[in-house]
């Protein structure tokens, strides 16, 4: 399944061509060893100016006592369509023990069902007999009889927080009612509900003038939008709800105080995806998933967490990944993949959002694959196991002021501990001088090698050297 921005190619901005277009000739050139093409890249690079030659000096604790964000949820989630959960269910009473371990490893976070497919899906059964009516009845998916007796198997085991998505755009109060029944015998550690995916851009034709909308469209859209959920919602009773799902929180910036109080929200969802494969392919490369532009897309989405703030409910990105409409090979599966993740959760927690939700859809940008009884990760999976361990609740972050050159975040945890994320968002080299320190773990991860690659270093002089590779990121911690 493809999310539903494949569709609606208006609905993505894109970055500057010329930017995009140096930074990816200076990603090349970095690649490809040539000092002085590095040199000369490094003076177009995204940030507009190259970082200095000369080392620039941190130490651990460098601005740990700053005002902070605290971390409390596991900061990364995910999310899958309902056909690539069944899919990776297997045809057992339960699961294999690869999708258990694979999602241990993870953390056992909170795992939605969700996307394109939540508006197609009907339980098992009920069309049985009926010959489809409409093309839209012809293409529904019908969840296979045993589905929710495994997911209870695998969420026994794993005690992964369970969201489930209601079909709103093709379903039947009847239908929801059934699926949240099977979603209650099926959870074992919480359970909340999304109505309908990406309701913006559900269809809401102005038949008169097609060219001119009516000036109160979004106030029309969300009526009907709240008038079919607010079904749904009496279907689930108390139940926590997250949504709206929005793909483009902008196009119902105005109306969503109203949905949040009239729905009686638990949790603000949106989703965000920085680049797209249908609407312009050829901007979706390695370079371009390595721009600030991509890295920072949470920030665009700031008024969303003010919305949910000011309501007094959290929000979060319930649904994103790299490339929109299942994402590219070759890019949403590179290692590059795992250095943008760190920086979009990064952008995203320090912009309010709690969590990032990474989306499952039988493509390039799945975290791993289940391949009969093997998990084969990606890189974006080695990205979700380190953000869950360097971030754990309870945690604070902040940006650290004044690190020429560098992105750099401190984390204090729980019990007093620091850890110094430093970025180097620029295509070339930066030296790193640390102070204060006398035994350190360093975990790289590089936009050219996959997996997080870990080293340990002890000071020479009462100073430990660094040299953070073009556009990697680094976590540095204390080693007893």
């Amino acid at each position: 399944m493809l999310d539903d921005r494949c569709y609606f190619p208006a609905m993505q901005s894109w970055p500057n061509p010329r930017m995009l277009l140096a930074t990816t000739l200076a990603l090349a050139a970095a690649l490809a060893g040539d000092p002085t093409s590095v040199a000369q890249a490094g003076a177009t690079s995204a940030a507009g100016k190259a970082p200095a030659s000369a080392s620039v000096e941190v130490t651990l604790t460098q601005g740990a006592s700053l005002p902070g964000v605290t971390v409390t949820m596991p900061v990364v989630g995910l999310s899958m369509e309902y056909p690539t959960m069944a899919t990776d269910l297997g045809t057992g009473a339960c699961p294999s023990p690869a999708l258990v371990s694979a999602l241990e490893q993870l953390g056992s976070p909170p795992l939605a069902l969700a996307g394109d497919s939540q508006d197609m899906t009907v339980p098992s059964g009920v069309l049985i007999g009926a010959p489809p009516s409409s093309w839209e009845m012809a293409t529904l998916y019908t969840l296979p009889a045993g589905f929710w007796s495994q997911l209870h198997c695998l969420l026994g085991q794993t005690h992964d927080p369970l969201t489930v998505g209601l079909n709103l755009k093709t379903g039947q109060p009847a239908w929801a009612e059934q699926m949240a029944a099977g979603a209650q015998s099926a959870a074992t550690n919480g359970l909340s509900f999304s109505l309908g995916n990406e309701p913006d851009l559900y269809l809401l034709p102005n038949y008169s003038s097609f060219d001119h909308p009516p000036a109160d469209q979004e106030t029309l859209e969300v009526d009907l939008y709240l008038q079919l959920a607010g079904a749904l919602r009496q279907v689930i009773g108390g139940a926590p709800v997250i949504g709206p799902e929005l793909a483009t929180p902008a196009h119902w910036q105005h109306e969503l105080p109203r949905i949040i109080s009239q729905l009686h929200l638990a949790t603000v969802g949106v989703h965000a995806y920085p680049l797209s494969a249908c609407l312009t392919p050829k901007a979706v490369t390695t370079g371009g998933l390595l721009t600030p532009y991509a890295g920072e897309e949470p920030r665009k989405l700031a008024t969303a967490v003010a919305t949910a703030q000011a309501a007094g409910v959290p929000a979060i990105i319930s649904e994103s990944n790299s490339v929109s409409c299942g994402g590219l090979a070759g890019v949403s599966d590179s290692p590059a993949s795992a250095v943008w993740a760190v920086r979009f959760v990064l952008s995203a927690l320090k912009t309010g959002f709690l969590e990032v939700r990474f989306h499952f859809s039988g493509g390039p940008y799945d975290p791993f694959i289940l391949s009969g009884q093997e998990v084969i990760e990606r890189p974006l999976d080695d990205a979700m196991v380190a953000l869950g361990r360097w971030l754990p609740v309870g945690a604070s972050l902040r940006t650290v002021p004044r690190v020429r050159g560098l992105v750099a975040t401190s984390v204090t945890g729980a019990s007093g501990q620091t850890l110094l994320i430093l970025d180097n968002e620029h295509p070339a080299a930066q030296k790193v001088v640390l102070r204060k320190a006398q035994h350190v773990r360093v975990e790289t991860f590089s936009p050219t090698r996959a997996g997080l690659q870990t080293t340990q270093l002890a000071a020479k002089h009462g100073r430990i050297q660094l040299v953070l590779a073009p556009n990697s990121v680094v976590a540095v911690s204390a080693v007893a």
